[in-house]
């Protein structure tokens, strides 16, 4: 096979298997990293703040109330976290990641937190939470500068079938698998039909274009037999994983770190939370959305315990903007400013950042909670977590939050 023939074939391939784009300008070898793992979970739709970090405040309450009479949680049921200087709860769903995260100092709550100029459209906030950048949301995903970095598209995964801007680079783009058990090149059939000529081809070493693609589709070979291995093994987490989507995909992200796939980042979302008609306040959609969560969550910190691997893996949770501050006449909430994100891990200095939500109504941007940190500064931390310079991946000027 001539060397035309070769990159032909094999960008054939890779194009199938939705790999091309990782091919130009970088090679596919890994660079390596810290051994730190960060999972990111993107709350779809725009979590309702207010109802998941609540006021225990009595004035407060009154306002609270006063503004959802059909869906305010009752101060008997929120649970309060007794925070230094705060008078706040949590939704009575969460009531895992209280006992499990929040009382050992592992949970950190960034309370406000969204963009300058916040948009209320899902797809554009998603945009730019996905880009780091307010002003050009359509430029390259925040942790596809760092695959970029990396030289190496699978240090970066999505549990999913659709890639999120964030993993997608300038040179490289991340990994998508929809289930680790049906991972391959079309489940398999791709993997069946590469001609034993291309596999022969992909083993001698070769220079330029050429060589780029023959790495690339060898460090795919070996990804995808990775992936498969971790589910030949018998594996038996320490935990019973939720069976909803939430512990489904903590459950992947679970498996493949105790077989060392070679991702620093693991990405999954899930939807449900744009919460415009009868949300519910104790019991109801978004309560069942937190309590899925919440189990989820507290199963696979068991899980990283388990493995000897709490302390290295950092997971935040953000979703594309809060819920305005009062309900809507369908005992909902419409889309809002101000939201909240948790980071969770073992080296997590557990507590609120930021300010206390205050509650009368000329404290608010335009019926919202306003934002006031910058959510740049969250992925500041997030990026010093897993070796990366903040300055590459999110702009200069963003200080990272403590919260390692």
């Amino acid at each position: 096979m001539n060397r035309r023939s070769f990159i032909k074939r094999s960008l054939f391939t890779l194009a199938a298997a939705g790999a091309a784009p990782s091919l130009f300008g970088r090679t596919a070898l890994a660079a390596g990293g810290n051994g730190k793992i960060l999972v990111v979970y993107h709350l779809f739709g725009g979590n309702d703040v207010l109802n998941t970090l609540i006021t225990t405040d009595a004035d407060k309450r009154r306002l609270y109330e006063s503004y959802r009479p059909d869906i305010f949680i009752p101060a008997a049921d929120t649970i309060d976290l007794k925070a230094t200087g705060m008078s706040l709860g949590m939704h009575p769903s969460l009531k895992p990641l209280v006992d499990d995260l929040w009382n050992n100092g592992q949970l950190a709550l960034v309370s406000q937190v969204g963009y300058p100029n916040h948009n209320r459209s899902h797809f554009l906030s998603t945009a730019i939470w996905n880009t780091g950048d307010p002003n050009r949301p359509s430029k390259s995903g925040w942790l596809g500068r760092f695959i970029d970095e990396q030289n190496d598209p699978y240090c970066a995964t999505n549990l999913g079938n659709t890639l999120p801007r964030a993993l997608r680079g300038v040179h490289a783009t991340g990994l998508s698998i929809g289930s680790v058990a049906r991972y391959g090149f079309g489940h398999g059939a791709w993997e069946k039909k590469l001609p034993e000529e291309v596999r022969r081809q992909i083993a001698r070493q070769r220079s330029g274009t050429a060589e780029e693609v023959r790495r690339a589709m060898d460090h795919m070979l070996r990804s995808v037999k990775e992936v498969r291995g971790a589910m030949a093994k018998q594996y038996a987490p320490s935990t019973t994983f939720p069976l909803n989507r939430y512990g489904a995909q903590f459950a992947d992200i679970a498996r493949l770190i105790k077989y060392d796939f070679p991702s620093q980042v693991y990405y999954a979302a899930g939807g449900g939370y744009d919460t415009h008609g009868k949300q519910g306040g104790k019991t109801g959609r978004h309560a069942d959305l937190l309590s899925q969560l919440a189990g989820a969550l507290a199963a696979f910190r068991k899980e990283m315990i388990a493995q000897g691997k709490w302390n290295d893996v950092l997971v935040m949770i953000f979703s594309e903007f809060g819920r305005r501050v009062k309900q809507n006449a369908s005992a909902g909430t419409d889309h809002g400013k101000g939201g909240l994100l948790f980071f969770a891990g073992g080296a997590v200095k557990g507590g609120i950042y930021g300010e206390e939500p205050e509650l009368d109504e000329s404290s608010f941007d335009h019926g919202d909670l306003p934002v006031k940190i910058d959510f740049r500064n969250a992925y500041a931390a997030a990026a010093g977590f897993i070796g990366a310079n903040p300055a590459d991946l999110v702009g200069s000027g963003f200080n990272p939050l403590p919260v390692i």
